[in-house]
């Protein structure tokens, strides 16, 4: 019985270990650039599996070998700071004090079903009390009716091009300046605004990343890895193995690829964010990118992550396909508090949930 029990600890402690390690490696993953790196570029997206395995294994070793905890508990020193990127825990909050505005990020998918007769997307921005509404996939924004409707209550409304990717912009606050950021494809934008706000002005960087453009057959694809990864019947296992096969390395391919060429839009965002003289700045929008990636480090170089601040939760953006992440962002300054960041549940016309906080001045 003794043998049997010290057995059960090794395999157990193995297993531990080896389920630390992929998380260390998962966390890590975000400082390799995938223009260079593009097959580990998605290690980010398993980063939940792994913290869900290490959490596991810390419920199971009291009653086990209460000292084997430990192997658990470095794994999570070490991976803190991604950790608390991930899902946030910030409980107990103050509200703002100075000046302060609301901020709503929401990618409307060509505002879908608007044009049917349902109205829930517009009605939810025109509802959502936020002072300054950052918008992609906006194309119709121009539409007579649409306008007339969002100009009631946001009087400055900048749109882009028609087109499905294009940004559009709403503000309370006055509109200074526009600026287009050329990404040199058609599948991503970005629009800088300067907006007058209390007498200071703010920079927005109303962002839309290079998407990875799956469609149904990849979305099912995906589903079905994940059906088959979990499933306890081997006999279906041994069924759909190829197609698995086949299926993993086809998303692979994509997700490589799309990764690559968000690393590079990062990167000239970021280096534009450097040489930023405005201290009031915001960058946010459809970053196609979990925190746990190198576009979200690289950005979060200058900024900080105004849910990670003040959100609770891993806060899902992404509502299609079984595909839960927050790839939708809102990245502030040090000039701004972040307060009550949420990622608001509200409905499924789109196939992202809005991302909105309060931001206070200092």
């Amino acid at each position: 019985m003794k043998l049997f029990k010290k057995i059960l600890i090794w395999i157990l402690a193995i297993l531990n270990t080896l389920f630390v390690l992929a998380m260390i490696l998962c966390a890590y993953s975000v400082y390799l650039r995938p223009a260079d790196f593009p097959n580990w570029s998605y290690l980010g997206m398993t980063f939940p599996f792994f913290i869900i395995a290490t959490l596991i294994f810390l419920l199971i070793w009291p009653f086990v070998k209460w000292k084997c905890c430990a192997i658990s508990i470095l794994g999570i020193i070490v991976c803190w700071n991604s950790i608390r990127n991930y899902c946030p825990i910030n409980l107990f909050q103050d509200v703002p004090s100075g000046k302060s505005f609301g901020i709503l990020s929401y990618n409307v998918f060509m505002f879908h079903g608007y044009h049917e007769g349902k109205t829930d997307i517009v009605d939810y921005i025109l509802n959502s009390k936020a002072d300054v509404v950052c918008l992609q996939e906006a194309s119709g924004v121009k539409e007579e009716k649409l306008y007339s409707l969002l100009n009631k209550v946001y009087p400055y409304i900048e749109t882009g091009e028609s087109s499905g990717y294009e940004c559009a912009f709403l503000s309370k606050f006055p509109i200074l300046s526009t600026e287009s950021i050329d990404f040199g494809t058609n599948s991503a934008r970005c629009t800088v605004y300067e907006i007058l706000v209390y007498d200071d002005t703010v920079k927005v960087y109303n962002c839309h990343l290079e998407s990875y453009k799956l469609n149904d057959d990849d979305k099912h694809r995906y589903k079905q890895i994940i059906k088959q990864s979990v499933s306890l019947n081997k006999k279906d296992q041994a069924e759909d193995s190829l197609d698995i096969k086949e299926s993993f390395w086809w998303l692979e391919e994509k997700l490589a690829k799309a990764n690559a060429t968000r690393s590079l839009q990062a990167d000239k965002l970021n280096s534009l964010i450097k040489k930023e003289n405005n201290q009031h700045l915001i960058v946010c929008g459809d970053f196609n990118d979990s925190p746990i990636s190198y576009v979200h480090k690289t950005l979060t170089k200058q900024l900080k992550d105004a849910y990670t601040e003040s959100g609770n939760g891993p806060g899902w953006s992404y509502n299609q396909s079984g595909m839960y992440f927050r790839i939708d962002h809102i990245l502030i300054s040090e000039s701004f508090n972040s307060y009550n960041a949420k990622v608001d549940k509200y409905g499924k016309e789109s196939d992202h949930y809005p991302i909105f906080c309060t931001l206070e001045m200092r």
